[in-house]
């Protein structure tokens, strides 16, 4: 008895250390929040205080052209006459591991990019030996952050807070609820404002992290990514490109998740280059998920000749698009195959047929106020449903869910929105400009 007795005595204890060691690490990161929201309140001030003819300084950082969705807010700021856009070409994300050589490559196609668009661009990282300059150095009032994955010091938002208000619009227009993803990384807790594509995203991401370990606010504005389609008309139905787009999520990790898995290109990916050779008079695009080639070597599923070789066929056959000038591709297509979750938002405002790939249990994280129009696509989760719905759209010109989809459409409440203005009116008002 005085053995169990001990025994108990020694669980319990344990089990109130932990908890105080629990509500220490909550106190900490509660102490944390509330500085970052002082900073934040400096910050704002000093801005408010800047002479009225004295434009707000915004930089826009971005790794990778792919992913680059705020051309809109660059646009309307621009044109307001108040601010003085400026994208920062840094390393982030899976760009953050990539060799010198290699990326050396990507920033002289992001210069190429953003200069054929117009853009006032920098580079704010330096190659041989990697360094991350301090965006203190030019001067913001505002920073755009696009990914939270791999932020590198010192340009993360905890040091971005000292001085300017960091700001967040996802590269990516979500059809799933993951906070494991979309709201609690390191890098969304020093967030001036968090902008998300709708007030349902917005609910959801504030319940995730209590007010009091977090400082960013939650504000629905829409997505730039859809401003391009928020005024499609219902009729505007013409194309002729068919588009495929694969998303990345293939690793062994997804196992562990199987909501975050979203990926069927190693069950779909070779049938469907195989289908597009056998219908050459079709006009084919093949825009993969920006990640898709790393995934596929870090599985160690397929080798770096098998890579290339892929992407080669497509290119022989049809367009290979792999940064974030896709919006004209989307508006001169007649239909996507995809899984991307982004996509299925972004390609479904156009009214247009989308088969969706979908690969088994991966459906429970998808966010309620768009499932009807999920159930208006082309739902594929087998080779056979591939080809036999592909036949049905492009070969024989048929669209039996088209009322449907566009009934669906209405119902998302994201027609009609234009988040560059809603963003810049927003900033604006805090601003006090």
């Amino acid at each position: 008895m005085i053995g169990k007795s001990l025994f108990v005595a020694f669980f319990r204890r344990l089990h109130i250390l932990c908890f105080l060691r629990r509500m220490r690490e909550k106190l900490r990161l509660a102490r944390r929040m509330w500085r970052c929201r002082r900073n934040h309140d400096r910050v704002l001030c000093r801005i408010r205080q800047k002479p009225k003819n004295e434009k707000i300084r915004v930089l826009f950082l971005c790794s990778n052209t792919a992913k680059w969705k705020c051309q809109s807010v660059y646009e309307r700021m621009k044109s307001s006459g108040q601010f003085e856009p400026i994208v920062a070409i840094t390393a982030l994300g899976e760009m953050a591991s990539r060799q010198d050589a290699e990326l050396r490559e990507v920033f002289i196609a992001s210069d190429a990019f953003f200069a054929g668009l117009g853009d006032q661009h920098i580079r704010v990282c330096s190659l041989s030996p990697r360094h991350y300059e301090d965006l203190r150095n030019y001067n913001p009032d505002i920073v755009f952050f696009p990914e939270p994955w791999e932020l590198r010091s010192p340009q993360t938002t905890s040091e971005v807070s000292l001085f300017a208000l960091p700001c967040y619009v996802p590269y990516f227009v979500t059809a799933h609820i993951i906070p494991e993803k979309q709201c609690r990384t390191p890098m969304h807790r020093h967030l001036f404002a968090y902008f998300t594509q709708n007030s349902t995203m917005a609910k959801v991401y504030e319940k995730a992290i209590p007010w009091a370990y977090r400082s960013y606010r939650a504000i629905p504005t829409g997505h730039p990514a859809l401003d391009a389609f928020s005024s499609i008309d219902e009729k505007s139905v013409s194309g002729t490109k068919v588009i495929y787009a694969p998303h990345h999520s293939i690793l062994v990790f997804d196992l562990r998740h199987p909501d975050w898995r979203i990926g069927t290109f190693l069950e779909t990916g070779r049938a469907i280059l195989d289908y597009a050779k056998r219908h050459l008079d079709l006009e084919w695009v093949f825009k993969p998920h920006p990640q898709l080639r790393h995934s596929l070597l870090k599985s160690g599923l397929w080798t770096s000749n098998d890579v290339d070789d892929y992407f080669s066929e497509w290119a022989k056959i049809g367009t290979v698009c792999t940064d974030g000038n896709y919006q004209h591709l989307f508006l001169e297509s007649k239909a996507m195959i995809t899984d991307s979750g982004s996509f299925l938002i972004e390609y479904g405002l156009t009214g247009k047929p989308l088969v969706h790939l979908v690969p088994r249990g991966a459906e429970s994280c998808l966010s309620q106020h768009i499932k009807d129009l999920l159930d208006a696509y082309y739902r594929v989760e087998t080779t056979n449903e591939l080809e036999s719905v592909l036949d049905l759209i492009l070969v024989k010109g048929e669209d039996p869910k088209r009322l449907q989809r566009l009934a669906a459409l209405k119902g998302t409440g994201l027609l009609g929105v234009n988040a560059a203005q809603n963003i810049v009116d927003y900033l604006r008002k805090e601003l006090r400009r």
